[in-house]
């Protein structure tokens, strides 16, 4: 389990830096342009896409590795099953951030009908559908780091980070 939610965090790190500096080739390659010419019609809404989905594509290993935003006052004080009950309602509640903010997203890909304007081949729609599912899987990231949390609860194993850092567990 510890290796799956590792690799989580690694994919959806590198895939999130892609998409990153992706926007800033196209934002730098604007700047260049726009010296020489008009520039690139669709600079300003593909950055912004890719921002977007970059954020959200980051959001499953934050997950995985639980380090999102949370308060951990009271969780640091707690011992033994007390502990153990916040983190399932922090989880629970993570959890249902996510389902509401995905099922929010469907509503809007499904009924979004416009083009995008710089873009006109394109829909919206096309642009809002990643994000739902993107939102379920970041419910699913933070599930199974749960499931995790609860198998070494107390085993002291350790969950090894991106960043190079160790989390104890």
């Amino acid at each position: 389990m510890r290796k799956i939610l590792e690799t989580i965090d690694r994919i959806s790190t590198a895939v999130a830096v892609i998409l990153f500096m992706l926007m800033v080739l196209i934002l730098l390659l604007n700047i260049v342009l726009r010296q020489f010419s008009s520039g690139i019609s669709w600079y300003m809404e593909s950055a912004q896409f890719l921002n977007i989905w970059s954020v959200f594509i980051a959001a499953l290993g934050l997950c995985a590795t639980n380090d999102h935003l949370h308060i951990d006052a009271i969780e640091g004080v707690l011992k033994g099953t007390p502990k153990r009950i916040i983190r399932l309602i922090i989880t629970l509640l993570t959890v249902g951030f996510f389902i509401i903010l995905g099922y929010s997203f469907v509503l809007l890909a499904s009924r979004s009908r416009n083009t995008i304007s710089t873009m006109p081949a394109l829909k919206m729609a096309y642009i809002y559908w990643p994000i739902p599912v993107l939102c379920f899987l970041s419910a699913l990231s933070c599930m199974l780091h749960a499931i995790w949390d609860f198998i070494s609860f107390g085993k002291g194993e350790k969950l090894q980070l991106l960043a190079g850092g160790e989390t104890e567990k």
